[in-house]
């Protein structure tokens, strides 16, 4: 008797004890690359890398966020209330992505580091090599999901 009642007793206090806090805690926008025409995945040439550009106290801040070949890509988004992210194609080809998000900040338990979230309001972008951006889920959180598809014409990211 005293033994199951030690073995209880163990699972009891196991039970509640440490809270479920989220394994991935960063926020990451994903933009799938896509062929203009058949939407077939389309991965980037070696040598692309996108910088993200935030403004904090009015002085532009940037940073390397993805220099892969890959056919997506998942980045960071600013505290701000605006990211843009310049894909450099080369040295003198490079389009830019400007994102208008709100911030939204998300605490799931008390003894969890807190989360930010966003929801995007609204985009501009230009189009040297890509055809076209389209908005796919707007709310950005820890989960993966796709957020924006970049659509190619099939001679641009080659």
């Amino acid at each position: 008797i005293f033994i199951l009642f030690v073995g209880l007793l163990t699972l009891l206090v196991g039970c509640g004890g440490e809270p479920e806090c989220p394994l991935n805690s960063t926020s990451l926008a994903r933009f799938e690359f896509l062929d203009s025409k058949t939407h077939a995945s389309v991965k980037l040439a070696n040598g692309v890398t996108v910088t993200g550009i935030a403004t904090v106290d009015g002085v532009a801040e940037a940073d390397t966020v993805f220099n892969q070949a890959e056919s997506y890509m998942s980045v960071p988004l600013s505290y701000t209330d605006q990211t843009a992210y310049v894909i450099h194609y080369t040295e003198t080809m490079r389009d830019t992505i400007v994102l208008k998000h709100k911030n939204i900040p998300f605490v799931s338990d008390i003894e969890c580091p807190a989360l930010m979230f966003y929801e995007v309001e609204g985009m501009t972008y230009t189009t040297n090599a890509l055809d076209s951006v389209k908005l796919v889920n707007a709310r950005i959180t820890y989960e993966e999901a796709i957020n924006f598809h970049i659509y190619y014409r099939a001679t641009s990211a080659e």
